[in-house]
């Protein structure tokens, strides 16, 4: 597998999970992992904001990005601590772990794929 790969992969999941799903039935997605939507309004807007982003990495891999790809691997470690500290200070359940151990492991894999293909 390569960076491009990753990109692709985790753009998808930006869109399809993070996006759609927020948009179209944050209630039924959030629940699932014993978070609040609240009104569904702003969640929903979080949604569309997610699928922007998704977006963004299925043009960069696309277009072949790699210094977009090194970027996004610090972005998403941010995003992963930054879920792991609201779970620590007890403003997020259990569930919020889910989603930064997803933004995490996305992460260290483009950096992986990115590594080794800077030394071949």
């Amino acid at each position: 597998m390569n960076s491009k790969f990753t990109m692709q992969v985790f753009g998808i999941y930006m869109v399809v999970v993070a996006g759609l799903g927020l948009m179209l039935m944050p209630f039924f997605l959030l629940g699932l992992f014993g978070l609040s939507a609240g009104d569904g309004v702003w969640i929903r807007m979080v949604g569309m904001l997610a699928s922007i982003i998704g977006g963004y990495y299925l043009l960069a891999a696309r277009a072949d990005a790699k210094q977009l790809y090194g970027w996004s691997v610090w972005m998403r470690l941010y995003a992963g601590a930054f879920m792991i500290v609201l779970f620590v200070a007890g403003m997020l359940g259990a569930g919020i772990l889910l989603f930064a151990a997803i933004d995490i492991c996305a992460a260290l894999w483009t950096r992986s794929c990115l590594r080794k293909e800077q030394a071949a």
